[in-house]
Parts: structure tokens; C-alpha cells; sequence
């Protein structure tokens, strides 16, 4: 997002609670110029609440009885949506975890969390469900029906405050969107 240039006006901040992780993200934003910054904090105790909170591949992480309170910790004044891409549970996203994890990773831990991962991705009924301790209506974006499965392992689960302005920006690919 930094990268494009696309938003000026924009405090793009990344939080994670491993420094190791930060530090690296850091280094790599000081290396290109961007324009961001990153903390070793938890993201719902910053002292500004984020405008939109988005996380990729965390959701799968998080117990099913402690999604609601992770949704509801982005029910803050400030914030006008929250965007979470994560593992979608299809039958072959097991599989496919395995193939990608197999290219990508040179350890076993790693090689063996990707399919540990797909086994333990939410269904869309539970996030939806847990999403609406937000406060905001709620949509699934993903592949539309007769896309390739293979390209199907992951899908967004989104709030936000305005969903006709956000339908709107989508045009046409508001197609995508299944709402809760």
C-alpha cells in the first residue's frame, strides 16, 4: 500500500507483537523509502483508533470463542472499517497449503503450519457471527462462483460503517460481496 503512492494523505501504521518481525518490516520500508511505520504493540491499544484495520492470515490464529472479543475491540469511534483476508475452509485448501508451503518454506515448522493453518480456517458462519460484535454490517469478498478452486484458498471477511459508499467504490465487483 505505501508502495503505490496511492495514499499521500494516509498514516500507514503496521503493529505485530514480534520485534523480530517489525524490525524486518522497518528495515525493508527504510530500504525503499516508504512511507509508513511499524510498532511491537498490540493494534486495538494504540492511543488513535485506526481509521481501517486490516490483517492477512491471522484470523485461522485466533480461537472461535475469542473471535468475538477481536471484532468488538474494533467497535471504536473512530474506525470506519475493518478488512481480514484469511485461510478460506475448502475442501482442497489443505492441499493447497501443502503446495505453496512445500515452494515457500525451508523449515518443517513452516512447512507443517500451512496445513495446520487450512485445516483450522473458520467457516464464514462463525466469522460472520463473531464480526457482528463490531458493530457493522459485514460482507464476505471472494472469488465468484465458477472461479478456479485452486485460486479460491482465500477470502476477505469486511465491516464497514458505509456500505453503500463501499458497494459503490467496488462497481462491478461488488458482485463479490456476500453480505452476513
Amino acid at each position: 500500500m505505501a508502495a503505490s503512492g496511492d495514499l499521500p494523505d494516509v498514516d500507514l501504521v503496521g503493529v505485530d507483537f514480534n520485534p523480530a518481525l517489525v524490525a524486518e518490516a522497518t528495515r525493508l520500508a527504510a530500504e525503499e523509502s516508504l512511507p509508513c511505520r511499524f510498532l511491537v504493540a498490540d493494534a486495538f491499544a494504540l492511543p488513535e483508533d485506526a481509521t481501517v484495520y486490516l490483517s492477512n492470515g491471522v484470523l485461522h490464529h485466533i480461537a472461535p470463542a475469542d473471535l468475538p472479543a477481536f471484532f468488538a475491540a474494533q467497535d471504536r469511534p473512530g474506525t470506519r472499517a475493518f478488512l481480514h483476508y484469511d485461510i478460506a475452509p475448502t475442501r482442497l485448501a489443505p492441499f493447497g497449503a501443502w503446495v505453496f508451503h512445500r515452494a515457500r518454506m525451508r523449515a518443517p515448522l513452516g512447512r507443517h503450519d500451512g496445513v495446520a493453518s487450512a485445516r483450522r480456517a473458520h467457516p464464514d458462519p462463525l466469522l460472520f457471527t463473531a464480526a457482528s460484535s463490531a458493530g457493522m454490517p459485514t460482507f464476505r469478498y471472494g472469488p465468484l462462483r465458477h472461479s478456479n478452486p485452486f485460486a479460491a484458498g482465500m477470502r476477505a471477511i469486511i465491516g464497514t460503517r458505509d456500505p453503500a459508499l463501499f458497494q459503490d467504490a467496488l462497481g462491478r465487483r461488488a458482485r463479490g460481496l456476500v453480505p452476513a
